[in-house]
């Protein structure tokens, strides 16, 4: 019978398998980037959806050991307005994953990438608090 993995052994492991995709997203081509990202940024099932449900996790469990008097109440509240973030940036990025879709499944282009002179239009949006 295999041991159970410890809370630390599975966070470690985690930890190193996002670096390694972190890595492999860096030297991705289009479409390969977009599957990853298309995966990763899922509000459902992709990494940032899980992590917010864990955060979610992490705010009910900081509230019952707040209330208890063994967590202070600041840490509740600093988990609580992360999940939140979280939660509304998943839900920002989950609009875009239709992008995603079309890039990854796109047929390589035959046509040579643009030259660095050429200028492309970035848009930023920003939340105002």
């Amino acid at each position: 019978m295999t041991p159970p993995v410890t809370a630390d052994a599975l966070a470690a492991g985690i930890t190193l398998q996002l670096d390694q995709l972190s890595e492999r997203l860096s030297q991705a081509e289009p479409q390969q980037a977009a599957q990853i990202l298309r995966q990763v940024l899922d509000a459902d099932s992709g990494v940032l959806g899980r992590l917010s449900a864990l955060v979610g996790t992490g705010t009910y469990v900081t509230k019952h050991h707040a209330q208890s008097g063994v967590f202070p109440a600041e840490m509740w509240l600093a988990l609580g307005r992360t999940a939140n973030t979280l939660y509304d940036l998943a839900l920002d990025l989950d609009e875009h994953q239709e992008v995603f879709e079309e890039i990854a499944t796109r047929h390589p282009l035959t046509t040579s990438p643009p030259t660095a002179t050429q200028a492309t239009a970035l848009v930023a949006r920003g939340r105002h608090r």
